[in-house]
């Protein structure tokens, strides 16, 4: 039976020293139906001619600016021809199997993205990723990061996947990764407006992806995924869950300030809430076609979200002792009246 082709989208940016790993995992892929596009982000380190010269099989986008993470998919997506899309960083490697794994996954009707298990490059009995949480307030986080790897862990749905693989029907219902989003909760992002067609997504803990995976914590960062969070929030949500989530929404963002003031970001986080002014219009135009398009309605979408508060990287007696147990309850009271 001939095999769905599927296509694999690699954005890079200055990434040379990752990519001799990852492309030649995924050149010993024992699934042969492969496709593989690396997007360039207008590299300086001499990326672009180290894939020509050592990939030559490899097809190359090089951008003349770095569009971001999500823009630089979309256009390897717009090129590939495979039935499957699946995206990834540059700093990762797959196990050999991991590819036919993730496509037995799309196999059931149901499922809109299999997601792979990441385990740590360097520690590679110690989960990256296990697909991600999400609170319903928009923060995210890792599931089991820095956790044992288990041979007990099933196949499970998320409400997130870093990186997974999923059809292209589902593309053309969702319109790919929103290019307006420069970086950070891109992933989140696609996840949620996948999931409002209907279908679910899974991890599969035999599709493993090893990950150079280093915690950072900057200015530039805080900023954007600041900015995203909120921008999901009110493109995503209907205004009755919007609503509902309001005080726990505020009070989540008194913590936020007093972080940033705490952490020299105070003028990041004033500027992240201008810019998510002067994208109004922009917000209210894409939120009328998510809510248009959608299937489902908040109430599912919210069954698999998060009361507790986790942030990543982040260990705090005031996050643990008060603000996580406060969200988390608010969430009791108001979860089913969504």
């Amino acid at each position: 039976m001939l095999k769905k082709l599927v296509t694999v989208i690699v954005v890079n940016w200055n990434g040379k020293q990752h990519l001799e790993d990852c492309f030649s995992s995924l050149l010993k892929q024992d699934y042969p139906a492969l496709e593989i596009i690396m997007v360039d982000n207008a590299s300086n380190d001499g990326s672009v001619e180290f894939a020509k010269k050592k990939f030559s099989s490899i097809k190359i986008i090089k951008n003349q600016i770095n569009i971001g993470f999500g823009p630089a998919v979309n256009k390897g997506m717009a090129i590939g021809k495979g039935e499957y899309l699946l995206f990834l960083n540059n700093d990762i490697s797959l196990e050999p199997d991991c590819i036919s794994k993730l496509t037995k996954s799309m196999e059931i009707s149901d499922i809109g993205g299999a997601i792979p298990k990441i385990l740590f490059f360097d520690k590679r009995d110690v989960i990256n990723s296990f697909g991600v949480d999400v609170n319903y307030v928009g923060i995210a986080c890792p599931r089991f990061i820095y956790e044992k790897d288990s041979e007990s862990l099933k196949e499970e749905e998320v409400p997130c996947g870093g990186i997974f693989m999923f059809h292209r029907n589902i593309l053309k219902k969702v319109r790919g990764f929103d290019e307006s989003i420069f970086f950070y909760h891109e992933d989140h992002d696609l996840s949620w407006r996948i999931r409002l067609t209907g279908k679910r997504l899974i991890v599969n803990p035999k599709a493993v992806i090893y990950h150079k995976y280093h915690f950072s914590r900057n200015k530039d960062k805080f900023y954007y995924s600041e900015k995203n969070r909120l921008y999901l929030l009110l493109k995503n949500y209907n205004l009755k869950t919007l609503v509902l989530i309001l005080p726990a929404a505020y009070l989540v963002e008194i913590a936020e300030l007093y972080f940033a003031l705490s952490q020299g970001c105070f003028i990041k986080k004033i500027k992240s809430y201008y810019e998510i002014l002067t994208m109004v219009p922009s917000i209210i135009k894409r939120r009328k076609f998510v809510q248009k398009t959608r299937m489902i309605p908040d109430k599912e979408i919210v069954k698999i979200f998060q009361g507790k508060l986790v942030v990543s990287g982040i260990k705090h007696p005031l996050l643990d002792n008060f603000l996580s147990p406060m969200v988390n309850l608010y969430w009791k009271l108001i979860k089913g009246f969504i």
